[in-house]
């Protein structure tokens, strides 16, 4: 017999708010994050905006101030995430020696600290006249920031938690992935708390570059709040972000007996890849089609019990058509029924915390029974004709959810969330 696992704890560092508060409100508002890029000298780029995260302090956040000097952007959001989350769900600083024993942490990237990494290498590589030292500490610096592992174990460092620490790479799913694998973890008794999620700090003249090259982005530089603009007819690419997400997962006995605020309960989590293309989707959609299918079927939830989902939206042509061709063929005439929405519409897309952020959003939508807005809904794709709820939040009943992602290399993942109460009287 499965153990069940709860979400207890939220915290998320988005471009569009700061704390779970700060985020959702925005979120429900339809306010973006997205802006002109400030973090450096965008102004010689075909593509000038980005989805910053302003105003980020970490020591004010709780991270130390060595963590701030020796760490990179993505994983002090990391800490300050985590420590959101544990301060969320009453735990911080409240775990026991034997309980830190039993604590994971799971975390998913995909670009790792390349911003910080490229201004590390540029001072250790400007002149070849460093002394010593100065060589040593920037090496250093330049190692910690290239392991894509440094986010998990930073966080693991920072609380004292000794538990397995898992890091995930799967491009654009892999907070996703982190949390259903971290989600398995806890069903199976290998663990019975995992702190759970995304980071990624990417916006850098590399970072930009690389996906301007290809095509990728928007280039809607005079307008950077109606840029992100998923399944609308004039989206032009996605534009990159930066953030941070990390769920508290928890055995659902353990939640209970300390009378613990729960979010949601996770029933499914799964993941394939298209085995097509490096970076676009096959037009029919088929494998997200199966990966729903598969993920639905684990869940044990019908068709007509799901009640939201919300999708990878990312503002790219290709990627929403497949979207809606595997809504359409696994939904069937439903499909136009169910409420779809796109955070990455807010925020754009930020990488492989991208995933993390959205399970965030999926989470408070459970709780607040409100669905966020797909926002920039100006004139629709007649390829893209369900139901994107454009442009305005709307309350809604909604007992069960699912958000699902896909990365480059064409890996998707999907979990499903439900209110606890309404799996107690379903299953």
């Amino acid at each position: 017999m499965h153990r069940r696992v709860v979400i207890t704890g939220l915290g998320v560092i988005a471009p569009n708010g700061i704390g779970k508060e700060q985020f959702w409100d925005a979120c429900v508002s339809g306010r973006s994050g997205v802006r002109r890029i400030t973090r450096f000298d965008a102004s010689s780029l075909p593509v000038q905006i980005a989805g910053e995260v302003p105003n980020f302090d970490p020591v004010a956040l709780g991270v130390t101030e060595k963590e701030s000097v020796y760490l990179d952007r993505a994983t002090h959001f990391s800490i300050a995430s985590a420590n959101m989350a544990l301060e969320d769900a009453g735990l911080l600083d409240k775990l026991s020696e034997e309980e830190r024993e039993r604590t994971g942490v799971y975390m998913g990237s995909a670009m790792a600290g390349i911003d910080e990494l490229e201004q590390a290498w540029l001072k250790l590589t400007d002149s070849g006249n460093h002394p010593p030292r100065e060589a040593k500490e920037q090496a250093t610096l330049i190692i910690t920031r290239m392991m894509t592992h440094t986010y998990a174990t930073m966080v693991a460092v920072h609380h004292q938690l000794y538990g397995p620490c898992v890091s995930l790479a799967t491009a654009c799913a892999a907070g996703g992935d982190a949390i259903g694998e971290a989600f398995r973890a806890i069903q199976e008794g290998y663990v019975d708390r995992v702190l759970a999620g995304g980071a990624d700090s990417a916006i850098s003249a590399v970072g930009i570059n690389v996906f301007a090259i290809l095509g990728a982005l928007s280039t809607r530089n005079e307008e950077p709040e109606r840029a992100s603009r998923p399944y609308d007819a004039l989206r032009d690419g996605f534009v990159m972000a930066e953030g941070a997400a990390i769920l508290l997962l928890e055995e659902r006995e353990l939640a209970l007996a300390r009378n613990a605020r729960i979010y949601a309960e996770i029933i499914g989590f799964s993941s394939n890849i298209n085995a097509h293309h490096m970076t676009a989707p096959p037009p029919d959609g088929a494998p997200l089609q199966r990966l729903l299918q598969q993920v639905l079927r684990q869940a044990g939830v019908k068709h007509e019990e799901l009640d939201y989902i919300n999708s990878h939206g990312s503002s790219t042509p290709p990627n929403e058509v497949a979207e809606t061709s595997a809504y359409k063929a696994l939904f069937g005439e439903r499909a136009s029924r169910i409420p779809i929405s796109s955070t990455k519409s807010l925020i754009g897309h930020a990488q492989g915390a991208s995933s993390a952020i959205e399970a965030v959003a999926t989470a408070l939508t459970l709780e607040h029974q409100v669905i966020h807005p797909t926002i920039n809904q100006e004139q629709p794709d007649p390829r893209c004709d369900l139901d994107y709820v454009p442009n305005v939040a709307r309350h809604a009943t909604v007992n069960v959810a699912l958000t699902h992602s896909s990365g480059f290399g064409g890996v998707n993942g999907a979990l499903v969330l439900a209110r606890p109460e309404w799996v107690d009287t379903h299953m």
